[in-house]
């Protein structure tokens, strides 16, 4: 038998699962990985073309210096209180890094974004999963664990569940340690939880630009924090992790609030036009504060999803419990829905 050269930690592991992802050039209604239904702003392409020269043979700025400032204008912070990621992803590997070591345990509500798993089993983490009671209530037990890293994903993810400030301050004020705050899809919802960052120094906030910012395909994502744990980030990310053109793309996007807004006021109109189209079809339709709808059809999750991707529309299904029976479906544009509701009809 071949020797397994693979630490002995991750026998047996599972890595994340991403959506699926056809290439551009194939004709799918691809409504499944949460991506924005229109493209960026125009001021975003022309700072990428701009940027597309000769100085690309330069290395970038190791903290995204321009990007950094903008966004800490943006925000009203110090731009030591900022760092930016290869998506908002690499951020959560940072606080892995910076405030979990071999045997700690890592808090979170679930279900949730199912990346936090894998990546504490790279780290030798363990998982310390509380169950969100109905209605995806956020659990009471995750406030008194001591977990010294503790994730709260605020707008959740796959539930679309939105918390306000008198559920997640309790949390972040209790902890013994870091909270992360993962506000992924915020743009989407009630209210941000910033006012928290000048009351808590434990609490570090993700932010990502794949969502309302249309820029899944540069990996752009940023942490807000006091400027201890944000150093802390610093001591362990990679050297230069943003390149030049994610880095001008950031600092277009921060800075054109005006086209940012319309993104997300088209994004909520279409989300509750698909809502009310799913109640009428007898689907269960969860509140959602983010750029999906997490539903429950009136018939077999895995047949639906199987009928819908031999009409070449894509969604995500998550085959584990408590969400088996559920479906997560991005808010695309009125075509792309008239076509999923159509094909609902059929298989329904």
């Amino acid at each position: 038998m071949q020797k397994s050269f693979l630490r002995r930690s991750l026998a047996g592991f599972q890595p994340y699962g991403p959506g699926d992802q056809p290439g551009d050039d194939e004709a799918w209604v691809k409504l499944n990985t949460n991506e924005s239904p229109i493209g960026p702003s125009p001021k975003v392409l022309e700072a990428i073309h701009a940027a597309a020269s000769d100085t690309l043979r330069l290395y970038p700025s190791p903290t995204a210096a321009p990007a950094r400032e903008a966004i800490a204008r943006r925000f009203e912070v110090t731009p030591d209180m900022v760092v930016l990621g290869n998506g908002a992803d690499e951020l959560i590997e940072m606080c892995f890094r910076a405030f979990a070591g071999a045997g700690d345990q890592v808090a979170f509500a679930t279900p949730t974004y199912p990346l936090l798993e894998p990546v504490a089993a790279i780290h030798e983490c363990e998982v310390s999963p509380h169950r969100m009671g109905d209605d995806w209530a956020m659990p009471e037990s995750l406030r008194h664990d001591p977990a010294p890293l503790k994730f709260v994903v605020n707008p959740n993810s796959p539930t679309g569940t939105w918390h306000e400030r008198k559920v997640v301050e309790p949390i972040i004020s209790s902890a013994a340690g870091v909270v992360v705050l993962d506000e992924a899809y915020v743009d989407f919802a009630p209210e941000p939880r910033l006012d928290l960052l000048h009351e808590h120094d434990n609490l570090v906030i993700l932010r990502t630009m794949s969502k309302s910012y249309a820029l899944a395909g540069l990996r752009i994502g940023f942490a807000l924090g006091n400027p201890e744990l944000i150093a802390a980030m610093e001591l362990v990310k990679d050297v230069y992790n943003m390149d030049r053109l994610a880095i001008v793309a950031a600092a277009a996007a921060i800075e054109d609030v005006e086209y940012h807004q319309r993104l997300v006021e088209q994004v909520l109109a279409e989300r509750a036009w698909l809502a009310r189209e799913l109640e009428k079809l007898e689907f269960e339709v969860a509140p959602s504060a983010t750029n999906f709808v997490f539903v429950q059809p009136p018939a077999d999750a895995r047949r639906v999803v199987d009928e819908l991707r031999r009409r070449r529309i894509l969604v995500r299904h998550y085959e584990r419990e408590p969400i088996s029976g559920w479906l997560r479906i991005t808010v695309g544009t009125r075509g792309q829905h008239d076509q999923l509701l159509s094909a609902f009809r059929e298989i329904l």
